[in-house]
């Protein structure tokens, strides 16, 4: 289903509590909230009495009019000078619409209709010209008031102009009896400004009023004076007053929104550029944060055979694997030897990456490595998109913290992959090194060898003795097989570990670029004013 109105208003009220640091919508939200809480009265107010204002300059019988719809005095009146000051105010009995401060006549027999007889819009008094404005605000259909000689006002136009779509209008030309119409010239010229109006009456307000008030019959130099209250107090329904209150409603929300979507959505165009400008900022911080890990973890690919090796030693099985495992103690001694000491040997980032490959809590607290170069560049970085950010309009914070977020969040993310899919990749290809499969393949030609050798052994046993030179020859055969194995077994495991070093360096570039902490206030800024712009174009396509 289409929004309602109480819809809109809601999604409206959203945008006017905008408070952020996007200045152009800013800026509106003050006059936005004006016009929700306008909006909400009138939404409110659907189901009121309809509230017409007599409008016009002086001398054009406005007073007269309002006391020939009464049939009495209510307005003093004046065909030569301001008379009005204060409002009259002609309402049906019981109704309550904060009109106290003005003078209020109870008794009307127009039961949805109050009339507002205001001050000449044309005054140089600022008080009456500001009440004219407030009776207005209040107002569903305006009475533009206007005689032979005073219709073309710009003064009253002018407070009209900025209405129009927002209050429904209708003309009364009033001293009908003293020439010729100026309907076609009027309309023409309210056409030309872009008024849009709903009816046009010609009447003789002073004929009517002492028609009324002697009592007599209602006679053709009236003119449309009937006519006129005929469409007050028949043609005003409960159902066309409702219309006419939707529908002014309905021009005010346009109006509103078409202000807003001026005002924010032309400045609102270089905002996919910033987007753009932040993707390459963080792909260059990315960059260089990966280069900078890829250096100090990934320049040492013995440090990966390393931690293989070890994985390696801790399954192995079979002869193989116990020769292995052997070799590798005797070739790590040094390095353990050397962890031992203080200072000595654990300080590299290289060794650091293999401990935690190895899955060893050391040196996590101290595995720091964020540079100099990297901030260097990130402080450069800020300031550049900070300058573009403050020319579209943007007053973003200070943010000092914001190294640091990003230098914890790499951080983060560089232990997740060491720990994640780095090691698992060092897990999985020791585990499939040391499976039985491979274990029985990498011992088949020691065991055949020993095989042979006891065969031969136990042969010769019985026939002859074999000489001292044929064992030890034996031996020879047997160390260059295991040797030849174990070389076999190492290439394959180192292999395995620059296969998983491969793996592991894509696995961080896409972590590293990813990773979205690099300029979050930037982003959170760019994200909630292009939410708030989303949401306007919603509502522009609702009405």
């Amino acid at each position: 289903m289409p929004p309602t109105l109480t819809d809109i208003i809601r999604e409206l009220e959203a945008l006017a509590a905008y408070d952020g640091p996007w200045r152009p919508l800013r800026d509106e939200a003050t006059l936005l909230r004006e016009r929700v809480d306008e909006l909400r009265e009138r939404d409110q107010r659907l189901g009121d009495v309809l509230v017409v204002a007599l409008v016009g300059g002086s001398g054009v019988g406005k007073s007269t009019l309002i006391n020939a719809i009464a049939g009495d005095e209510l307005a003093e009146a004046s065909a030569f000078r301001p008379c009005t000051s204060i409002p009259t105010v002609y309402q049906p009995p019981g109704v309550q619409l904060g009109f106290e401060n003005w003078n209020v006549v109870t008794g009307s027999a127009l039961e949805h209709v109050v009339i507002i007889d205001t001050p000449d819009s044309d005054t140089v008094v600022k008080e009456h010209r500001a009440r004219v404005q407030e009776a207005l605000l209040r107002t569903d259909l305006v009475l533009i008031c206007g005689s032979a000689e005073k219709y073309l006002d710009e003064a009253t136009w002018s407070l009209l102009r900025d209405l129009q779509e927002q209050r429904a209008m209708a003309c009364i030309e009033t001293k009908a009896d003293q020439g010729e119409s100026v309907r076609d010239h009027w309309l023409g010229r309210l056409q030309e400004q872009g008024f849009k109006v709903d009816a046009y009456f010609r009447v003789n307000a002073r004929r009517t009023f002492d028609r009324k008030v002697s009592g007599g019959e209602a006679g053709s130099d009236e003119f449309d004076f009937p006519k006129l209250e005929a469409f007050l107090r028949d043609e005003l329904s409960r159902e066309r007053i409702h219309r006419i209150k939707k529908s002014n409603a309905a021009g005010l929300l346009r109006m509103t929104v078409a202000r807003l979507d001026e005002a924010v959505t032309a400045k609102a165009g270089n905002l996919h550029e910033l987007e753009k400008e932040i993707q390459a900022a963080e792909a260059a911080c990315a960059k260089e944060a990966f280069e900078l890990v890829r250096r100090r973890l990934f320049a040492e690919p013995h440090l990966w055979n390393y931690a293989l090796g070890r994985e390696i030693g801790m399954r192995a099985k079979g002869i193989m694997g116990t020769v292995y495992r052997l070799v590798e103690g005797i070739r790590g001694l040094p390095a353990r030897m050397a962890s031992w000491l203080p200072g000595i040997g654990s300080g590299g980032s290289g060794h650091q990456a293999a401990a935690i490959l190895a899955d060893k809590e050391a040196f996590r607290e101290d595995f720091d490595l964020v540079g100099r170069d990297l901030a260097t560049l990130f402080s450069h970085t800020q300031s550049a998109l900070d300058l573009d950010f403050a020319k579209s309009g943007f007053d973003l914070d200070e943010d000092p913290e914001a190294f640091k977020a990003y230098a914890a969040d790499l951080q983060q993310q560089i232990d997740r992959v060491l720990r994640g899919p780095a090691r698992d990749r060092i897990v999985t290809r020791a585990r499939f090194l040391t499976s039985w499969p491979m274990t029985i393949l990498l011992d088949a030609g020691p065991i055949a060898f020993i095989a042979f050798f006891c065969y031969n052994a136990v042969s010769a046993y019985f026939t002859t003795l074999l000489p001292t030179a044929w064992f030890l020859n034996s031996i020879t055969v047997l160390i260059i097989i295991l040797f030849g194995e174990l070389f076999l077994m190492s290439l394959i495991a180192r292999s395995l570990a620059w296969n998983a070093r491969r793996g592991a360096i894509r696995d961080l570039r896409t972590a590293l670029a990813s990773s979205g902490q690099a300029f979050a206030r930037e982003r959170k800024a760019l994200k909630q004013t292009d939410a708030l712009l989303q949401r306007l174009g919603e509502i522009r396509k609702s009405l």
